[in-house]
């Protein structure tokens, strides 16, 4: 159960709470470095379409790779658990809470229950009528009445971390977030808001700032381990074959924020021998 978070439009502090942690830092790297290394097994696949959200762990029209996108990847290498051990490297899905590292952020690694947010939520609210293959019905949606930040917020409450938004929320909550982009080092996180085409669609759902896309700053802080078919602007199928990548942090819009997670929670012995 996640703690109530603190959503209030204060301005975040510009330094990271937390001190930085290279034992930490270098073992997520490293788990994030397993998912660059089978890049190739991997398609991006977007809309949340991936196991956690209830869809095939492979695309099998295209390869037999496996459907990722930036929260999946961020939920599984923050829980220690690299591409070897995710159900991209098993096959199946079975027992991946029970795999993360004993170090991991449980509120993260719990992989129980975490329903795409649209798709989800209609069927929470038992309006599953309101998402359709095509994605959210707007006019629909809009016309139901439903106070979707509410939603949100009880989302939240249950302890349900699937999307990039949600993930945001937790840290900000926790008071982890940071803005200097002087300060971000390896390991920390990066958010992305929405682009203006999507901005209106979000704010309207009660997405948590807008944010829609996260990823990790690698080794070098002018980088991050990204998986996107859109930062890195793919024009086609074959561009997004390759799902995980390196990318400049700023190759296509500002950071919204960073956070950087609790490292003093991480038993220093797990990094160095586990």
């Amino acid at each position: 159960m996640l703690r109530e978070p603190n959503t209030s439009p204060d301005a975040i502090p510009a330094f990271p709470v937390h001190p930085y942690r290279k034992e930490a830092a270098d073992r997520i790297l490293l788990c994030a470095d397993s998912y660059l290394n089978n890049a190739g097994r991997l398609i991006y696949s977007g809309g949340g379409r991936t196991f956690l959200s209830g869809y095939d762990i492979f695309d099998e029209e295209n390869g037999h790779r496996g459907n990722i996108d930036c929260s999946t990847f961020l939920l599984l290498v923050l829980s220690g658990i690299p591409y070897e051990r995710s159900p991209y490297g098993t096959g199946r899905i079975g027992g991946l809470t029970e795999a993360a590292a004993p170090w991991a952020d449980r509120a993260l690694a719990d992989f129980s229950e975490l329903p795409e947010t649209y798709r989800g939520i209609a069927e929470v609210i038992g309006r599953p009528d309101l998402v359709g293959d095509e994605g959210v019905d707007l006019e629909k949606a809009k016309a139901s009445g439903i106070d979707w930040e509410a939603v949100h917020e009880e989302m939240a409450r249950s302890g349900k971390i699937r999307r990039a938004h949600q993930i945001a929320r937790y840290y900000w909550g926790r008071g982890e977030c940071f803005s200097d982009e002087d300060h971000r080092m390896p390991g920390d996180l990066v958010f992305y808001r929405a682009t203006p085409k999507w901005e209106e669609g979000y704010r309207f759902f009660g997405i948590f700032r807008e944010i829609a896309h996260v990823g990790i700053i690698s080794g070098d802080t002018d980088c991050m381990y990204n998986s996107s078919g859109y930062i890195s602007k793919a024009r086609n199928l074959e561009e997004r074959r390759t799902a995980v990548s390196l990318d400049p942090v700023s190759a296509a819009r500002t950071p919204a924020f960073y956070a950087r997670p609790c490292y003093e929670q991480y038993d220093r012995k797990v990094f160095l021998n586990g």
